[in-house]
């Protein structure tokens, strides 16, 4: 009787001690388009003011001028109510943005990324992270289809919609010849993605222009912003792509013929070498050939003054916002423009009407998708529990708060669940002074494809 005694307190205690709160940890990687909706909406997540740690330049992060568009952080605190699957527990976000395709890859393969931690180790509370924890990711923020990629879901893995992402044609702020740069036609993109540039000729019909080359900025293959650019123009993933770099030290443009250096990080380019940025995130951006890295290495890129920077590049709204100043340098796409404001667009800093995208006018969009383990418990690293993960239709779960859709979740009654993804973009929509809006609601399509970069109809 005694035994049995003893054998039942600690059976209880060891049930009373299972309900104790512990830490739950989602690690987000992939789209760089998206990196600064994904922040936004994760800060929501969290009740009251939560503690937001950055990574440093090392680790994808900044070292200083920490804003949403930074590429690594941790948000950690107590979860909303409304994740009743959380409750009782203490939610971890940790983000690490390396690229579309490079995050599907992550969590399919399980692959570890050196996320910042949440413990202060030495770090600074909304400043930067003292350490950082390697772990497989959880979720990939995707800016296409995982089927246009070579890592399409299937077994333990799932996509689901988001969110979808305009894009548009920037151009350099370099002045001069790039004056006559005001607009890009299908045929143009279509010589200058293989090329790697157009003739500037192709804007002056001038022949004494032919040697005048104007490059078309390209991201390392693992970018859906890159797949998504091809695919608008038929494209293949594998399809060559033509790569140009520009040296800003010396003020010329080269091809590399050297994949990876850490010391060009600073530099945006640094002959020959052929990554730009490609050092941090254990330099598994050198698994992806030439390029630029992010959509912020490009926004960068296109802000060189030089004379010689004859450029333009193919970005998100959220990163061309930043060409310039609130989308000045966007170009107009065979005469069309993705707001209804047309060239208006040019200084707004609040609400963007995206009807043209919408309604099925503006064709360079594509649909984010998040990419998950339908088990976590079957994936290397995971602390989230298989119901707690959940997705967008499982109301309550992690998934079902942050992509909850009133598409998908008809008790919402249209109306966007409180820490959802969508939430965050309809805010830009309502509070356009403080948010401008550079995604759109899935229910706001009122036309779509079946296929990245295919044929546009109405729903």
């Amino acid at each position: 009787m005694k035994n049995k005694l003893v054998l039942s307190l600690a059976l209880g205690l060891a049930g009373a001690s299972s309900l104790l709160a512990t830490e739950v940890h989602v690690y987000l990687t992939g789209s760089t388009a998206f990196r600064a909706n994904a922040y936004s909406a994760a800060k929501n997540l969290f009740q009251g003011t939560p503690t937001i740690y950055y990574g440093n330049a090392a680790h994808g992060g900044a070292d200083s001028g920490f804003s949403s568009s930074t590429a690594s952080w941790v948000i950690f605190g107590t979860p909303i109510t409304n994740i009743t699957a959380l409750a009782g527990n203490t939610l971890a976000v940790h983000g690490l943005f390396t690229g579309s395709i490079q995050g599907i890859q992550s969590v399919e393969n399980q692959q570890a990324l050196p996320f910042p931690d949440d413990t202060a180790l030495g770090g600074t509370a909304n400043g930067l992270a003292g350490g950082y924890v390697t772990n497989v990711p959880t979720i990939a923020f995707d800016d296409c289809s995982s089927t246009v990629t070579t890592y399409p879901v299937s077994g333990n893995y799932k996509e689901e919609a988001a969110a979808v992402i305009p894009f548009g044609f920037f151009k350099s702020q370099a002045g001069g010849v790039m004056t006559n740069v005001n607009n890009v036609s299908w045929e143009q993109a279509e010589y200058g993605i293989p090329a790697g540039y157009v003739p500037l000729s192709a804007w002056t019909y001038n022949q004494a222009d032919t040697n005048t080359l104007i490059y078309l900025l390209q991201r390392t293959q693992d970018s859906g912003t890159r797949r998504s650019e091809l695919a608008d123009f038929y494209y293949q993933f594998n399809d060559p792509v033509g790569i140009y770099l520009f040296d800003k030290t010396n003020s010329v443009w080269y091809t590399p013929t050297v994949l990876n250096s850490v010391t060009n990080a600073t530099a945006y380019a640094s002959a020959p070498y052929g990554v730009v940025n490609g050092g941090t995130f254990n330099t598994a951006n050198y698994n992806w050939g030439y390029g630029y890295v992010g959509g912020g290495d490009i926004k960068n890129a296109l802000n060189l003054t030089a004379t010689a920077n004859t450029a333009i590049g193919y970005l998100s709204m959220s990163d061309g916002q930043g060409v310039g100043a609130n989308w000045s340098n966007l170009l107009p796409f065979n005469g069309m423009w993705p707001t209804a404001a047309g060239a208006g667009i040019h200084g707004v800093s609040g609400y963007n009407d995206f009807s043209p995208i919408t309604k099925g006018y503006y064709p360079l969009w594509s649909q984010l998708v998040l990419v998950f383990p339908k088990k976590p418990s079957l994936q290397a690293g995971q602390t989230i529990g298989d119901t707690q993960l959940g997705d967008q239709g499982q109301v309550g779960t992690f998934l079902g708060v942050f992509n909850a859709q009133t598409l998908t979740q008809p008790s919402l009654g249209g109306v966007p669940q409180v820490g959802s993804i969508e939430n965050e973009i309809y805010k830009t929509e309502t509070v356009p002074a403080s948010y401008p809006n550079t995604a759109i609601r899935l229910i706001e399509m009122q036309s779509k494809r079946q296929s990245v970069g295919g044929t546009i109809t109405p729903y």
